[in-house]
């Protein structure tokens, strides 16, 4: 019985270990697509200019609605195509 938990318990390390794997690549290549969309919209920005990680987060705790966003700018949203 102990034998059977034990190598449940490791198997299920296993697959945490490699879902963090796949996680961690993800968020690189979030990263590396967020910094070629921004390089691409303002030019490359000085590192110290740059928000951290945590900075970032907080950012995104308070999402804006892109429609807003949009009306803000003063760009017509949600219209389509005529």
């Amino acid at each position: 019985m102990e034998h059977d938990l034990e190598a449940q318990l490791r198997q299920r390390i296993a697959e945490l270990e490699k879902e963090n794997t796949y996680l961690k690549d993800s968020l690189e290549f979030v990263k590396a697509d967020r910094k070629a969309l921004r390089d691409e919209l303002y030019g490359p920005v000085p590192v110290e200019d740059l928000p951290t990680e945590e900075e970032y987060t907080e950012l995104m705790k308070d999402p804006i609605p892109a429609e807003q966003v949009f009306r803000e700018l003063g760009i017509p949203f949600g219209k389509g195509p005529k």
